[in-house]
């Protein structure tokens, strides 16, 4: 299964941390892990326009704590919630 992580980037000083440690442990759960930090140097909308198409490849979406907090995030669970896709919160 693919899945994607969600979670507060901007404003978060551990964002990229944060992601690590969850790619890793959905990995050790034999899972395909899209992680959307790994993309750098574009605009705050290349960032969403991307994370929605990665996001769109996805049979599920991991959210991590704090993901209420962003509006990415919080953009990201809704088409996953319209679409009818598996979430699973950190």
């Amino acid at each position: 299964m693919k899945i994607y992580i969600a979670g507060a980037i901007t404003g978060n000083p551990n964002y990229k941390e944060d992601f690590s440690k969850a790619e890793q442990f959905l990995l050790r759960m034999g899972l395909t892990v899209v992680n959307p930090v790994k993309n750098e140097g574009f605009s705050y909308k290349d960032y969403i326009d991307m994370g929605l198409c990665e996001l769109m490849h996805c049979e599920a979406i991991y959210l991590l704590k704090g993901w209420d907090k962003s509006s990415g995030a919080k953009l990201e669970h809704l088409y996953a919630v319209t679409t009818g896709m598996m979430i699973i919160n950190e």
